[in-house]
Formats: structure tokens, C-alpha cells, sequence
């Protein structure tokens, strides 16, 4: 709830929160582990864990987190795990009729007040935004570099295809490290992915750069077929990555040396 209110796409939904909390430690058997859910967009930027009260009706905590500026989630009357997210204080701090709220208990929005359940028992407080591809700030340098004029002769005398090899150069503008698979991939002309390339797991520091080597088999789709290579980044590897589920970095040039016209 929290995250799909948070995120400035509609990819977050209960689904695939549910998948990736399985995958990454998100439960303690029937039980959520508060802090994992914000590191599904990276840990130290975006969605973070903060502050969490066990104390029923802590109208001080709810009302500093929120004057914060903080995202707070309560837990409340009714079924056994039913949380919903405070979206405003509207009056004094120690009336729940203060405390809007959006419930997805509700099957047709109306607007309510934690007065509906007659309060609280616990809260978990989240800080910062969700970092998502307009949050997201790194881009890429892509240089393709051939193979040696006499390793070309070779390959022409058995007939195999004219590899080369693809640095990159990983810049990250944002003030925390990230981490998590560069895959290269090949596009056609108008910008669908086609398929992998190769792949490296890397760890970028904060306002950093790093620097990459791959190998691209045959460079004839390139100089030949007008595709492309970007580099996606994903926080786990597959051959065909979902790009509702990854981010294109920005790509600041391709330099294609096995290209002469270029």
C-alpha cells in the first residue's frame, strides 16, 4: 500500500512486492520484516525504514513523523494485519478524527480518519521517496572496441563472425553507492530490446564511476543491421529482462571503432 501510494508508476503493485520480499528476506515466517521493504529500490536512498512505535495511540510519535515530513503506516482495528497509511494531520494531534487516512480495506474510496477505528495500535515510519527511473541518476559511456587487423584475418579464414570487445564507463550521480547487474543489450532501430549480450555484477560508488568489459560476439548487427547497445540495470539478472522491472541508463554515446564510417 504504502510503496504503490509512493511509487510514479504503476509497476509496484501487491504481487510483485510480495515475489521480491520472498526473494530478499521480506519475511520471518508469517511475519514482514519492516526495513526490507524500502530496500527494494536500493538501501540509503528512496523508501527507508526510520522510526517504528509499539505503543497503542502514540499520537507524539504519529505527529513529530508526520510534521517530518515522513511516510507513516498504522496498525488498526479488524483483521489480523490490517494496516493503513496516514496521509495528513488535520487538527490537534490527540484526536484520531485529526488523522486522514487511506485505507485499502476500502472497495470504493471515501474519505477517513483513524476516528473510523478508534485509533491505532502500532505505527512503522518511512522517510524519503521512491527511487524509481525519474529518480534514478546514472548513465553510461559505451566504446566498441574490434579485435586486432590480424586476429580479423583469422576469423575471415575460418568464417566466423568479427567480435569485439564493449567497455563501459558507469557514472553515478547519485550520493549513495548501487549496486546490482549492468546487462548489456541490444536494440533495434526503434528501441525494443532484443536480447542480452552479456552481463557483469557491480557495485558503483557514491558519485562514482566504474568501468566495465564485455564481449560482443559478432559486431555485425551493428554495422550492418543499425542496432544498438545499451546498458540496463536490474537488481537481479535474467536473460530477457523486464523493463517494467529495470532501468535504461542514460546512454551519453556509443564510440564503434570496428566502424570505419563512423
Amino acid at each position: 500500500m504504502l510503496l504503490n501510494a509512493e511509487a510514479s508508476n504503476e509497476y509496484m503493485t501487491p504481487d510483485r512486492l510480495n515475489e521480491w520480499l520472498k526473494k530478499n528476506g521480506g519475511y520471518s515466517g508469517s511475519n514482514m520484516r519492516w526495513q526490507i521493504p524500502g530496500e527494494i529500490d536500493g538501501s540509503g536512498l528512496g523508501l527507508e525504514l526510520v522510526a517504528q512505535s509499539i505503543v497503542r495511540n502514540d499520537w507524539d510519535f504519529l505527529s513529530n513523523e508526520l510534521e517530518k515530513g515522513n511516510k507513516v503506516i498504522v496498525k488498526v482495528t479488524g483483521r489480523r494485519s490490517h494496516w493503513v497509511l496516514v496521509i495528513k494531520q488535520n487538527g490537534p494531534k490527540n484526536k484520531p478524527s485529526s488523522y486522514i487516512i487511506n485505507d485499502p480495506g476500502m472497495k470504493e474510496y471515501e474519505e477517513r480518519t483513524l476516528a473510523y477505528f478508534g485509533g491505532f495500535k502500532s505505527a512503522r515510519s518511512y522517510s524519503g521517496n521512491w527511487l524509481d527511473e525519474q529518480a534514478f541518476d546514472l548513465d553510461s559511456e559505451i566504446n566498441v572496441v574490434p579485435v586486432s587487423q590480424d586476429e580479423l584475418f583469422l576469423y575471415d579464414v575460418a568464417k566466423l563472425p568479427h567480435p569485439a570487445d564493449v567497455y563501459v564507463t558507469l557514472h553515478n550521480n547519485l550520493p549513495v553507492e548501487i549496486s546490482g547487474y549492468f546487462i548489456l543489450g541490444l536494440f533495434d532501430e526503434e528501441g525494443n530490446y532484443l536480447r542480452t549480450v552479456d552481463y557483469e555484477y557491480a557495485t558503483v560508488e557514491a558519485s562514482g564511476n566504474y568501468d566495465l568489459l564485455y564481449e560482443l560476439p559478432d559486431v555485425k548487427p551493428l554495422n550492418e543491421e543499425h542496432q544498438d547497445l545499451k546498458i540496463i540495470y536490474s537488481k537481479y539478472f535474467s536473460n530477457m529482462p523486464s523493463l517494467t522491472e529495470s532501468i535504461e541508463l542514460i546512454n551519453k554515446g556509443i564510440r564503434n571503432y570496428t566502424n570505419t564510417t563512423n
